[in-house]
């Protein structure tokens, strides 16, 4: 009777150990699913800072442009001063040339 009893205990411990065993195994594939995730999420880190640095690029390119069409802005006002500045010296001079020619025709000076 003894026998059959070590029997049925021993076969239950074996029982235990299979469930130990798989429970074992789920263990682990779950640790081995948790590691995918973080290399998962560690490759989409990589290509975020990937595409934060083309950003960056790309706002430095935009800055640049900005700072360009400043540039140009400013320059073309300069243009504009000095097409002024020639624009008030012509007047200037017609007044001038007017003034010492009186009697010429184009002149409506009194």
């Amino acid at each position: 009777m003894n026998g059959l009893k070590n029997a049925i205990n021993g076969l239950k411990n074996v029982i235990y150990g299979i469930k130990n065993v798989t429970y074992g195994l789920n263990n682990a594939l779950c640790g081995l699913q948790n590691v995918i995730y973080g290399l998962n999420n560690a490759i989409y880190g990589i290509f975020d800072s990937i595409d934060g640095i083309f950003n960056s690029i790309n706002g430095l390119a935009n800055a640049i442009n900005g700072l360009n069409s400043g540039v140009n802005g400013l320059k073309n006002a300069i243009n504009d001063l000095n097409n002024a500045t020639n624009g008030i010296n012509g007047i200037r001079n017609a007044m001038n040339s007017c003034i010492l020619f009186k009697n010429h025709p184009l002149c409506f000076l009194p």
